[in-house]
């Protein structure tokens, strides 16, 4: 299944676009169970610029460790980029964006947030908000801090801090 992101309703959530190489969107292949809600709501928050595939592979866990993402911080879903880069769980979308746009180290292959926090994007239950830490995974498996998210109004206002990457 294809998805392909509402560029009006998206650029005004999340003021972002993602810059795409020779004129091309990002593609990323999202693995999930079928059943998974809050996926689908991740999903529909991702913002403009991005071309979705969507998989329902039987051997989930293992397409994670195969893609470098150990036990230890995994989440529901998994999204890699056409580029090989990794997005673990409820990481927040425009993060994705940056990510994508180079905010990142040489060695990192991606990016997590371990578990299913409460609040965070497609884990909404209203003002009930779990502070979090957004990790970056290395290509040696190690993981360091990329973003503290420790508010619900701070992962709002996540968006309006990101500006546009389009020239």
């Amino acid at each position: 299944m294809f998805i392909k992101r509402n560029s009006t309703v998206l650029a005004m959530l999340f003021s972002v676009s993602v810059p795409a190489t020779d004129s091309q969107e990002q593609q990323l292949t999202v693995l999930k169970d079928p059943n998974c809600g809050c996926c689908e709501q991740w999903l529909k928050a991702l913002p403009d610029g991005f071309s979705v595939s969507v998989q329902h592979p039987n051997n989930l866990t293992q397409r994670k460790r195969d893609s470098g993402i150990s036990a230890e911080v995994q989440s529901c879903h998994t999204a890699i980029s056409n580029n090989g880069y990794v997005f673990e769980g409820h990481v927040p979308p425009t993060l994705v964006a940056h990510y994508l746009a180079g905010k990142k180290s040489d060695n990192g292959i991606g990016l997590t947030v371990p578990g299913m926090p409460l609040g965070s994007i497609g884990m909404e239950m209203g003002t009930q908000f779990q502070p979090y830490t957004v990790y970056e995974i290395k290509s040696d498996g190690s993981i360091t801090s990329y973003r503290q998210i420790v508010s619900l109004e701070r992962q709002k206002a996540l968006s309006k801090e990101v500006k546009s990457y389009e020239q």
